[in-house]
């Protein structure tokens, strides 16, 4: 008999992890500014325009996050009156959640996969494709929704726009820092050579390897942060449903799905409960995937067991 995992020490569990993530984001802009400081030999004033730099661009990206979503994706607002079930439960597990009812929307796609967006819980939007609506049952759409409504709750779309943005912005910075080599070194416009060699010498070093090698960094605590959330949502939606099986079955039909969601994009694939670019298994697609594999997925909510 497999061993069970208490349901509360896995979400605690996660949430801790998530959070020692994002420490590291901001340990990592803060070293990526420094990078840049060291290399480009600016004043120390540079690390902190840097820095307020980034803060600037993630706003701006945060703040139409939502709205791009919905439109990159081609969902519309779902009527009532058409999908009575899915207003009811989308309503009963949001007071479970104890937050505010998220939107309904309605990606028309045959494909079966679900995504959540909001930059805080009374902004929240659950998204459902007309597939998962007609070929899951009820127990199975349950788990989703409760998966969607998770995050929303953990306020994970918040750590995702914000991942996404930071990994967006890195590339950029590696973009510029690569062309500024092309074309001849800013470096050598700075401060005399002589001056250079006393000292600043090994920090440029230091900076020069940690700019080449910024986008994979970031890239992978981009990867590691939306595994998290994945976990996390699963074993909250177990919790709001009391039933983890419905999640746990209806991920083995999205994984084995044969129809292609059109509308998804690179841009937007992390926030759908699979990755509709990359449902099947194997190693090399797991290691970078940005959701965990489907198979662990389904084992841990096969195991979880409620403390009373």
């Amino acid at each position: 008999m497999k061993p069970t995992i208490n349901l509360y020490q896995q979400i605690a569990a996660n949430k801790r992890k998530t959070v020692l993530i994002m420490v590291g984001f901001g340990i990592f802009a803060v070293l990526l500014a420094l990078a840049l400081t060291a290399y480009f030999e600016l004043p120390p004033v540079g690390t902190v325009a840097i820095l307020s730099g980034m803060a600037i661009l993630m706003l701006l990206q945060y703040s139409m996050a939502s709205s791009m979503v919905l439109g990159i994706s081609g969902a519309h607002p779902a009527r009532r009156e058409d999908y009575p079930f899915i207003y009811h439960t989308v309503e009963g597990l949001a007071i479970a959640a104890g937050i505010p009812a998220p939107k309904c929307y309605i990606i028309e796609s045959p494909a079966i996969n679900a995504f959540a967006t909001g930059r805080k819980p009374q902004e929240g939007v659950v998204a459902l494709t007309t597939g998962l609506i007609e070929r899951l049952n009820n127990e199975e759409i349950e788990g989703v929704i409760a998966h969607e409504i998770s995050h929303i709750q953990n306020y994970d779309i918040r750590l995702a726009t914000i991942a996404i943005a930071f990994v967006g912005i890195v590339a950029v910075i590696s973009e510029f820092f690569s062309r500024s080599l092309w074309f001849g070194g800013v470096r050598s416009r700075g401060r005399s050579r002589d001056d250079r060699n006393k000292g600043s010498g090994i920090f440029a070093i230091i900076g020069l390897v940690f700019l080449i090698l910024a986008p994979i960094f970031a890239r992978l605590l981009q990867l590691t942060l939306s595994r998290r959330r994945e976990y996390t949502a699963d074993t909250s939606a177990a919790w709001l449903t009391r039933n983890p099986q419905g999640l746990a079955n209806a991920l083995r039909k999205i994984v084995i799905d044969p129809y292609p969601l059109k509308q998804a994009t690179k841009s937007t694939s992390a926030l759908y409960i699979v990755n509709p670019l990359n449902k099947l298994s194997s190693a090399a697609a797991n290691s970078l995937s940005t959701h965990p594999p489907i198979e662990e997925r389904i084992a841990i909510l096969e195991r979880l067991a409620y403390t009373k």
